[in-house]
C-alpha cells in the first residue's frame, strides 16, 4: 500500500457513479486507467456532479443522493473517488469547457497554437514573448461606447485634489508617464472607484493560471466586485499594442479559470485609458484621454474616464446575464 502526505484541505471525495447511473466496476477499463494515473472523461463526469461533504458518513451521502437499497454499491464496485492536489483545477477545466461558447473556445485553441509555437521558438534561443502581431488575428475587436455612471461630486473633487498634491510632490503630471512613478497616479483613481462600492476590492500585482488556456495572466491591478473583474495593465514604455496583447490574453485566462462570460481590461499610461470588454462572442473597446499639462488636470476629462470605469463595474453583472451565447457543443 502506498502512503501519501498532503494537507487535508487538498482532499476531495466524490461518489463513483457513472453517467448511466451505475457504480464504477473495479475491473472496468475506466477504473484500470484511473489506477494507472490517467485522467479519463468518465471520471471527469463523476467529479463534477457528486462531491461529498467532508463531515458526512458514507451512509449519509448515499441517503442524500438517493442511492440506498438496491441502488447502493456492492462488492467489487468502486464507492468513492478521492481527488487531491490538482483536483480544483481539473474540475474547473471541465466546467470551463462546458460553460463557454464555441467562439471563445476557438480563441483558446488559436492562442494555444501560438503559445506552443512561441515556446518552440524560445527553445531555439529566439524571443518567445507573445506580441500583438501574433494575436491580433485572434482578438478582432470593435469600438463601442461604455455606459457611464455619474461619480459623486465630492468623491471626484477629493480625487482631483489628491492627484494635484501628487503632481506637485513629483514635479508635474509629465512624471506620471515615467514607469517608476506611474502607479502612484493610477492607484488613487482605482482606490476611489473601489470606495464607491461596499463589496469591491482592489488587488495589486495579481496573476492567474489558465486551465484550458496554456499560459498565465498578470495584471498590475485588479478591481473585483463579485464575479466582476476589471484587470488593469500599465502600458510599459508606452507600448499600447504590447499592453493590449497581454491584457486580452489575460482576460481569456480569467474567463477560463473563473468561468465568467465577460471580463474587462484596461491598458493605460495614466493619460490614455483603453477599456476592453472581452465577451463570449465579441471583444469591444472604448477609450478616454485625460487632458493634462505639466501642472494641471482637466477635471471634466478625469470625470469622463472615471465614469466609464464606474459604469463597467456597476453594470457588469447584468451584462453577463444577457451575454448571448450559442449552445455549447
Amino acid at each position: 500500500m502506498e502512503m501519501y502526505q498532503f494537507p487535508a484541505d487538498k482532499l476531495q471525495l466524490f461518489l463513483a457513479k457513472t453517467a448511466d447511473g451505475k457504480w464504477l466496476l473495479e475491473e472496468s477499463d475506466t477504473a484500470q486507467k484511473l489506477a494507472g494515473g490517467e485522467t479519463v472523461s468518465e471520471v471527469m463526469e463523476m467529479i463534477i456532479k457528486k462531491k461529498m461533504l467532508s463531515s458526512w458518513a458514507i451512509e449519509e451521502t448515499l441517503d442524500d443522493f438517493k442511492m440506498t437499497g438496491e441502488l447502493a454499491p456492492r462488492s467489487k464496485q468502486v464507492h468513492v473517488l478521492v481527488l487531491v492536489s490538482d483536483g480544483p483545477s481539473l474540475i474547473a477545466q471541465v466546467n470551463s469547457e462546458r460553460t463557454h461558447s464555441e467562439s471563445r473556445r476557438k480563441r483558446w485553441r488559436e492562442l494555444n497554437d501560438i503559445f506552443d509555437k512561441n515556446k518552440k521558438a524560445k527553445t531555439n534561443n529566439e524571443d518567445g514573448d507573445v506580441r500583438w502581431s501574433d494575436v491580433k488575428g485572434v482578438f478582432v475587436y470593435e469600438s463601442y461606447i461604455q455606459k457611464c455612471k455619474p461619480i459623486p461630486a465630492d468623491k471626484l473633487k477629493f480625487l482631483c485634489d489628491y492627484l494635484a498634491y501628487a503632481s506637485k510632490a513629483m514635479n508635474g503630471y509629465d512624471e506620471a508617464l515615467k514607469e517608476a512613478k506611474r502607479s502612484h497616479f493610477i492607484a488613487p483613481i482605482l482606490i476611489m472607484l473601489c470606495g464607491l462600492f461596499d463589496d469591491a476590492k482592489l488587488g495589486v500585482e495579481e496573476s492567474v493560471d489558465g486551465n484550458n488556456v496554456d499560459t498565465n495572466g498578470y495584471f498590475e491591478f485588479v478591481l473585483t466586485r463579485g464575479k466582476t473583474k476589471i484587470c488593469v495593465m500599465a502600458a510599459k514604455k508606452n507600448d499600447f499594442e504590447q499592453g493590449k496583447a497581454e491584457a486580452l490574453v489575460g482576460c481569456e485566462v480569467v474567463a477560463d479559470r473563473e468561468g465568467v462570460f465577460v471580463v474587462y481590461s484596461i491598458v493605460t499610461d495614466f493619460i490614455e485609458w483603453h477599456l476592453y470588454r472581452s465577451g463570449e462572442n465579441s471583444i469591444l473597446r472604448d477609450s478616454c484621454t485625460l487632458a493634462v499639462s505639466s501642472n494641471t488636470l482637466d477635471i471634466k476629462s478625469l470625470r469622463d474616464m472615471c465614469e466609464m470605469i464606474y459604469g463597467a463595474l456597476s453594470n457588469h453583472e447584468e451584462e453577463s446575464k444577457i451575454e448571448k451565447r450559442p449552445c455549447v457543443e
